[in-house]
């Protein structure tokens, strides 16, 4: 059984913002959607202290 390589996601992603991705790059664009999702979620589920001090030797 083959799987459809159009992403509606994608799609609707890229035209949202002005652009066409070819359907022969979906499935590489899904592969990189998916890793900055990850890369999100653990951002978001990073718990900061109220207060954050600057980098050791840090000079504005």
């Amino acid at each position: 059984m083959m799987t459809d390589p159009h992403d509606t996601e994608i799609t609707l992603l890229a035209t949202a913002n002005g652009l066409v991705i070819p359907v022969e790059f979906h499935a590489g664009v899904r592969s990189n959607l998916d890793l900055l999702r990850s890369y999100g979620a653990l951002i978001e589920g990073l718990e900061l202290p109220d207060r954050l001090e600057p980098a050791f030797r840090y000079e504005p």
